[in-house]
Parts: structure tokens; C-alpha cells; sequence
């Protein structure tokens, strides 16, 4: 039998407010539902061998493929030579009897490639809700917080109490889950439960209230604190709009001095999306961790719906031409490894270093510093000109309760009004013989630049899908416009006709979603 990831044997992810179980927070396949017709969270068992995770399973055993996976280093299916493992079944440290044998059973049947194992999870991920005090720039759960407003119920703790004695830790996710009071009811019985005392107790949080309950969590032995900041100081207050650093600081530190003081098997860390707002304070980000002893680490940024435009403007590791007006960009990041470095915190210095080197690749790509804009190719203006371009949506509009309305034209523009966030209109490209001069092609989207306070510029996205690659995506104002430039290749440069879909996603639902008044199309000048 080949062998996979491990994950379909150790993890389980729970998530209340997408109604979600799968057995990866990166897995983007089919999942079970967590919650049967009746809103009750489904046992664990009819959870764990559900069909959608024995796929996974079969996947990872070198059998039947099943989506979801392909992208990941830990799947079966990366090359062996970039391959990673995921879980380490052979070193967890002292466990009870109990857990000791789950974790051999939980071996052997990864080993066998079973697909409804006897052993229970290792690890839950329990996402108790998406509510959070924060509102981070850079959040993909953000867009769809209001939506999305089920909770996983306190009472889980009774229903599955038996399997939890079971297991390596438990993770208590949100949103933020020190705002979710089935979360914090359900962490203080688990905390007093002396039967759990060996089980350990994972906190993700963004650590803003931490100190209003650090009294009753010092009572656990096994704590560990996964603290989310991206950032400190001015940064961190940026991208984490409504966090006070100066709390999280002295929050982080409280936690670090229990530690030291009482609780030896606690641990306390952070993590970082790496972000174009946050790297001028990567030097200073690295030296308060390793003053404070704090270890941490870097994490790509997560695209969703309704934050793909936040990444556009964001994420340096897809779109690295946002490092441009940062002229010491690359001493930042050299600083920075060089502090973790010589501090003892060679994890975080790889990490970094990791990103680092991938951006300078991808920035020396030829095709990344192509000007598109020279010569205009075609335009299409006007509401008659817009909607010719339109060929379809996508969405979830023609489920029940989902309202939306075809596109119209009001004051002068073409847009659509729907309830449902994921609804867009795909706008279709037609290049003949192929998109010239290499396969680069600029896409130009304009909008008045001011709009009545009921209507909404829709997000202009362009998903990527072979042989297009999205290279930038850049918004700013001319006069008296607001313009998109986009960026887009042809991977393949085909030479024969090709044809690309620009999507224009719903900005807020319920709201009318305003589409350009004119779309242009350029290439490189001759």
C-alpha cells in the first residue's frame, strides 16, 4: 500500500457555522454535514466513517482519487521530493493508558489504510462559531461572519465526554472563541473534568481577553495557547482592527509567566499571516518573540469568498508586485531571519526564509514584469456594451429561499441585487487565435467613482483556472473613475482561439452590486 497523509486517522475538524466535518482545515473537497436535520451535532462515529472521509482515507491509501487534496504537501499526490509528513504517531509524550492505546491503534489502521477505523481521532478541531470582537482586514471568515451564525452547543462536551479521554488535545477554535458562550462553557468543563486532566486543551485565539479568564485556565496542567497577531505594535493594530496590542502584549506575557511560574507543561505561541501591511515590523516582530521566548510561525494567506479582493491588495506571496512602494522589503525580511536566527528560533527563521525566497522567485518570473498596458486591444463600454460580455452566473441563486434579481439597469448601469454571497456574473473574453504577445494581456474595469450609498462596486475577481493565471491585481482612482487593472497570462500561450471569464461577485448581499461601465482590454506595446 502506498502511503499518504495521516491526517484521516489523527484529525477530526468540526465546524459549526459552514455545517462542515472534515479531517484538514486545508482540505477543499466534499465534506460531511456536522449537523443532522434536527440542528444537532451527528454522533461521532456516523462523523468519523462518514463516506466523505473514507474518500479521503482511500485517497491517501494510493487508491480511488477523490478532490481536495491535490494542492497539499502533505497529500499523496505532491511528489515525493517535496512531500512532508503531517502527524508523528511515534513521538506525543506521556499519555494515560487509554490514549496510549488509541494512538497504536490509530497507527496501525493509518498503516492498513482502513476506511472506518476502530480507533477514534488523536486531534478535534472543534470551531465552535464564527463571532469574534475583531474585525481583521485580512480574515477569510470575515465576509460571511453574518451569515453564518450556528454555534457548536456547550452540551458537546457530554455527548462525546467518553471519546475525548481518548485523545492527544482538543482545539477550541472560532471566530474568536472567548466571545462564543457555548465555548467558554464548554472549556470550563473540560477544565474542571480531573478524568481529562491528561488530555490537552489547545486555545486558538486572538488573545484580546485572554486576561479575563486566565484564573479559572490555570487550573488545567496541559494548556497550550495558539495566539493569532500577523503582527505587533502599529502593524498589528492595522490588520487587526479593533485589537489593542498593548492587551495582547501583556496578555501573551501573563500566559508566558504561569508557565514559568506553575504550569511547566503549558506552551504559548503565535502566528502570522504574512501580509504586505505587516512586513515594514517583521525586525521588530522577531525580536519581541525571541525576548520573550515566544515561539512562532509564518502561514500563507487563505482565500474565500468575499476576501479575495483583500488578498489582491495583500498577499505578497501570490501577488509579490505589491512589494514595489516598499524599497526595504528585502531587509526586513533579512533582519528578521537573521534575529530568529541567532535567538534560537530556527523553525521561525526557515519559515520566513521559505517565503522570502519564494517571493524573490516568483518576482524574477519574466512575465511579472511585463507592462500590458501599451496598446488598447478593445473595449466594451456602456450597459449595452457590459452586458454582451455576460454569459452565465454562478452561485447558489436557484436554491430555495435565495433571491435574486436578473441583471437590471438603474441610473444608467447595468448590476444585480442577490441574497446570496457566493452569486456572481461571469463576463466572457474571446481571443482569437489566441491572447497575443506571449499570452499577457491587461484587463481594465472602471466605475464612477462615487457611487449612491445603496449601491456597491461588485468584486471584481478573477479565479484562476488552467491555462489562466491571475499575475496582479491593482485598484486606484483616475478623475473621476475607480479602476481595476488586472493582469492576467496564458500559461500556455495557445495559438489557437481561447476564450477567459471575469467574475463579478456579489459585494453584499441584499445590496445592489453596481457593474463597470467599461471594460478594456490591452497588450504590450509593440
Amino acid at each position: 500500500m502506498r502511503a499518504g497523509c495521516t491526517a484521516p486517522w489523527s484529525d477530526l475538524i468540526v465546524s459549526s457555522a459552514d455545517n462542515r466535518t472534515s479531517i484538514c482545515c486545508m482540505f477543499l473537497g466534499k465534506a460531511s454535514d456536522t449537523f443532522d436535520s434536527g440542528n444537532r451535532v451527528r454522533p461521532l462515529r456516523e462523523l468519523w466513517h462518514a463516506p466523505e472521509l473514507q474518500a479521503v482515507r482511500r485517497l491517501q491509501s494510493g487508491g480511488e482519487p477523490t478532490p481536495g487534496c491535490a494542492a497539499c504537501v502533505h497529500s499523496i499526490e505532491a511528489p515525493p521530493s517535496r512531500r512532508e509528513p503531517y502527524f508523528d504517531f511515534s513521538s506525543q509524550g506521556r499519555l494515560s493508558e487509554r490514549q496510549q492505546a488509541n494512538l497504536d491503534l490509530a497507527r496501525q489502521e493509518a498503516a492498513a489504510g482502513s476506511l472506518t477505523p476502530e480507533s477514534l481521532p488523536l486531534r478535534y478541531l472543534l470551531y465552535f462559531g464564527w463571532f469574534c470582537n475583531l474585525s481583521c482586514i485580512i480574515c477569510n471568515q470575515l465576509p460571511n461572519r453574518d451569515q453564518m451564525p450556528a454555534t457548536l452547543p456547550d452540551d458537546l462536551f457530554e455527548q462525546w465526554r467518553d471519546h475525548f479521554a481518548a485523545a492527544i488535545m482538543i482545539d477550541c477554535i472560532g471566530g474568536e472563541p472567548f466571545t462564543i458562550p457555548p465555548a467558554i462553557a464548554f472549556m470550563r468543563k473540560f477544565v474542571a473534568d480531573s478524568d481529562l486532566a491528561g488530555v490537552r486543551l489547545r486555545i486558538t485565539s486572538n488573545g484580546t481577553l485572554l486576561h479575563k479568564h486566565l484564573d479559572w485556565l490555570r487550573r488545567k496542567e496541559r494548556i497550550s495557547f495558539n495566539i493569532s497577531i500577523d503582527s505587533i505594535g502599529d502593524g498589528y493594530e492595522h490588520v487587526r482592527a479593533g485589537g489593542k496590542w498593548a492587551q495582547v502584549r501583556d496578555n501573551l506575557l501573563a500566559a508566558c509567566e504561569i508557565a514559568r511560574a506553575e504550569r511547566p507543561e503549558w506552551t504559548v505561541s503565535t502566528n502570522a499571516l504574512l501580509t504586505r501591511s505587516g512586513v515594514p515590523f517583521l525586525p521588530e516582530f522577531a525580536r519581541f518573540h525571541v525576548e520573550s521566548g515566544i515561539p512562532t510561525f509564518f502561514q500563507a494567506l487563505k482565500p474565500d469568498r468575499g476576501n479575495e479582493e483583500v488578498l489582491y491588495r495583500e498577499d505578497i506571496l501570490s501577488f509579490p508586485h505589491l512589494l514595489d512602494d516598499l524599497p526595504d522589503w528585502e531587509n526586513c525580511f533579512k533582519q528578521a531571519i537573521a534575529i530568529f536566527e541567532t535567538s534560537g528560533q530556527p523553525e521561525a527563521a526557515k519559515g520566513l526564509r521559505d517565503y522570502f525566497d519564494r517571493i524573490r522567485r516568483t518576482r524574477a518570473e519574466p512575465r511579472r514584469n511585463l507592462d500590458p498596458f501599451g496598446r488598447l486591444l478593445g473595449a466594451a463600454e456602456g450597459v449595452d456594451g457590459i452586458l454582451g460580455l455576460v454569459v452565465g452566473s454562478v452561485g447558489k441563486e436557484k436554491d430555495a429561499g435565495i433571491r435574486t434579481s436578473p441583471p437590471v439597469v438603474e441610473g444608467g448601469m447595468a448590476g444585480f441585487t442577490s441574497a446570496d454571497p457566493d452569486f456572481g456574473l461571469g463576463l466572457r473574453l474571446n481571443f482569437r487565435g489566441g491572447v497575443p504577445n506571449g499570452g499577457i494581456v491587461g484587463i481594465r474595469l472602471s466605475w464612477p467613482a462615487t457611487l449612491p450609498p445603496d449601491i456597491r462596486r461588485c468584486h471584481a475577481i478573477f479565479y484562476d483556472f488552467p491555462p489562466f493565471l491571475l499575475l496582479s491585481w491593482t485598484e486606484y482612482r483616475r478623475g473621476d473613475e475607480r479602476v481595476v487593472d488586472m493582469v492576467i497570462c496564458d500559461t500556455t500561450a495557445a495559438r489557437t482561439d481561447v476564450s477567459m471569464v471575469l467574475t463579478m461577485m456579489n459585494a453584499r448581499i441584499n445590496t445592489r452590486n453596481a457593474l463597470p461601465h467599461r471594460l478594456e482590454v490591452w497588450t504590450t506595446d509593440d
